[in-house]
């Protein structure tokens, strides 16, 4: 899809037009900041009607929009009496989630008793997509993310000390829907790390492994000395987003987290004994 950047002169300041997900934050009322007005698909419906609340006669602002100089589409209004710096014919954007709306137009005047400025662009052309809000870290964090899975070998309550308790989880990652200030979002959390802390004081560890069970283990720790420990297992997700029925995905900016805690598990001597086979690459064996 097409945005489009243009800077006006407009009673001293300068328009700033910005792409969509600025980095910095918007003034929603539209008025300056630090010498700039910025405008964005996002904040586009508050401008006009934080403009448009006064009466006519008291306004000092006003928005409208209509079609750019120069398309099929123009309108031959006055909204299209100064087209600096706009190329003529220039395209419409193709959206995914409906029909794009036409540009964002603004005029000024320094009191109520003054003349109007030439209307300038605001905003171009912009799709419905364009003006969802981000999700935030907080927003992400309150989605019912299931814990992840904690799988210990043996599957026994009981392991043996100074041989590997073998410890793995799975990536699955889960999607949810849900609404963001009116607009239907898709969501998905994937895990990206894994934190395993054994409870026998040793430090954590962590891997971008989810483990895996045996023979293909990866994750696995022995306990040397006996006790009854817990292990807990926190998982980190990365976010991402889109408004349903669109194909683009836009990051969440920081992770969440889930806890998995196992039951309790006892180490225990080894008693000497005959097996048939290895306890070490056979960890799960009734005589081990």
């Amino acid at each position: 899809m097409n945005h489009h950047h243009l800077a006006v002169a407009t009673c001293g300041l300068v328009l700033v037009l910005v792409p969509l997900w600025p980095a910095a934050a918007t003034e929603i009322d539209g008025t300056s900041r630090d010498d700039e007005i910025v405008v964005t698909a996002q904040n586009a419906a508050a401008v006009m009607a934080e403009a448009s609340a006064l009466a006519p006669a008291a306004r000092t602002t006003e928005y409208s929009r209509a079609a750019l100089c120069g398309t099929p589409e123009a309108d031959s209004s006055r909204l299209n009496a100064d087209c600096t710096g706009y190329a003529d014919g220039t395209p419409l954007p193709v959206c995914e989630a409906g029909e794009p709306a036409p540009p964002l137009w603004r005029r000024t005047r320094a009191t109520p008793a003054d003349p109007w400025t030439t209307w300038t662009l605001a905003l171009g052309w912009t799709c419905p997509e364009d003006a969802l809000p981000a999700l935030t870290l907080t927003d992400f964090r309150r989605l019912p993310i299931a814990p992840s899975p904690l799988t210990i070998q043996p599957a026994r309550p009981q392991v043996l000390v100074n041989l590997p308790t073998i410890v793995y989880t799975d990536t699955a990652t889960q999607a949810f829907t849900t609404v963001l200030l009116g607009y239907p979002v898709q969501v998905e959390a994937t895990p990206t790390s894994f934190t395993w802390d054994f409870g026998d004081g040793t430090d954590p560890l962590t891997t971008t492994s989810p483990g895996h069970p045996y023979p293909d283990d990866d994750v696995a720790h022995p306990y040397t000395r006996p006790g009854t420990y817990t292990i807990t297992l926190t998982t980190t997700y990365a976010g991402r987003y889109r408004m349903a029925g669109t194909t683009t995905w836009l990051p969440v900016t920081g992770t969440a987290t889930t806890t998995t805690t196992s039951a309790p598990i006892e180490a225990v001597d080894a008693p000497t004994r005959l097996v048939a086979g290895d306890c070490t690459t056979h960890p799960d064996p009734d005589t081990c």
